[in-house]
């Protein structure tokens, strides 16, 4: 069976080790299928990720981007994912926003190191119970005492504001760097970065050329889209725009003259190229006659034919260090 933290905790729900009364803040929130209308009605879910957030909206969950610290609440949850610093982190504002006597369930799967976090918090607190069910673990604490310190997971890396989860959270990704070393004068007019992440190639376009008119970054990330509203240095007037959005799902197309990007290929920790194929259709859509698309992929992902459906010609620039930069025109 699948380890699925998400029907463990709503078993958990079942067994009644807890009540919908209250305020319950959620973090790191996910879609639950069956959940029940008295518990919806409870929850306040943040989650930054663009698609989860709109499936939480959907399901009629308060959902927010990120919480407003410092955040107050009577209980809350943390749906544990596989960044361990940022797991304590999620525990450790829970903790500073739930009143005293508030109830703290954390879930997660056991592949994705939940045992290790529970350790973590149990060398903090008393674990209140406990149990184990789908390959996964459902934990709860209550708050006691003071509030924990808050790590600082951000970050400067050659002048870039980074974070822990984002992608390339360490500094500029190889592909992403070759891809910058074919930023030239003939970029101009308006621009637009599909899949923005923190603003490296948007910036460093910026800094290669004079001739961009406009420039929109799309991302899903909040995190990262927040953390490039910092890193993308403003030439003048030039008009910049900061676009939390799916680029797959909910992108509004507009005449640009060129597309850059470095297009994700992955769900979680699963290759996904149909991810990519879907920004290659985009960045088509978005172009007119003549437009031009510039972007870097992984050089064993099949992408060139979607290129050859949606785009007149292609060419390969350049591979290297297992990537490749294609610029295609429409």
């Amino acid at each position: 069976m699948k380890p699925d933290y998400k029907d463990a905790f709503l078993l958990a729900l079942e067994r009644g080790i807890a009540e919908p009364a209250g305020k319950w803040c959620v973090y790191n929130a996910v879609r639950l299928s069956g959940l029940e209308e008295t518990w919806k009605k409870v929850l306040e879910c943040e989650q930054g990720l663009r698609p989860e957030f709109m499936n939480l909206e959907a399901d009629g969950l308060s959902t927010v981007a990120g919480f407003e610290e410092p955040n107050a609440c009577n209980h809350a949850v943390i749906f544990a994912g596989r960044n361990r610093k940022i797991n304590e982190q999620n525990i450790i504002r829970a903790w500073n926003a739930c009143e005293t006597g508030g109830q703290i369930i954390v879930a997660g799967d056991k592949t994705a190191g939940i045992g290790s976090l529970r350790k973590w918090v149990s060398q903090r607190t008393e674990i209140t119970d406990s149990f184990s069910k789908h390959h996964a673990v459902v934990f709860w604490i209550n708050k006691q005492g003071e509030n924990w310190e808050k790590p600082d997971l951000t970050k400067q890396i050659d002048g870039y504001h980074l974070a822990e989860g984002m992608f390339s959270s360490d500094g500029p990704d190889k592909a992403s760097q070759l891809l910058t070393e074919h930023f030239d004068k003939r970029i101009g007019g308006p621009v637009a970065d599909l899949g923005a992440g923190w603003g490296y190639l948007s910036n460093e376009l910026l800094k290669r050329t004079g001739k961009v008119t406009e420039l929109d970054l799309f991302e899903a990330d909040y995190a990262s889209l927040e953390a490039a509203r910092k890193n993308v240095k403003l030439q003048g007037d030039l008009p910049i725009g900061f676009h939390w959005c799916d680029v797959t799902t909910e992108f509004k197309k507009k005449p640009y003259q060129w597309v850059i990007m470095n297009p994700p290929f992955h769900s979680g920790r699963a290759a996904e190229p149909e991810l990519g194929k879907r920004f290659i259709q985009v960045a088509a859509s978005t172009l007119p006659s003549g437009g031009r698309l510039l972007m870097v992929a992984n050089r064993n992902l099949p992408y060139e034919d979607t290129l050859n459906k949606v785009f007149r010609h292609f060419k390969v620039l350049q591979e290297r260090d297992g990537f490749k930069v294609i610029e295609a025109v429409k």
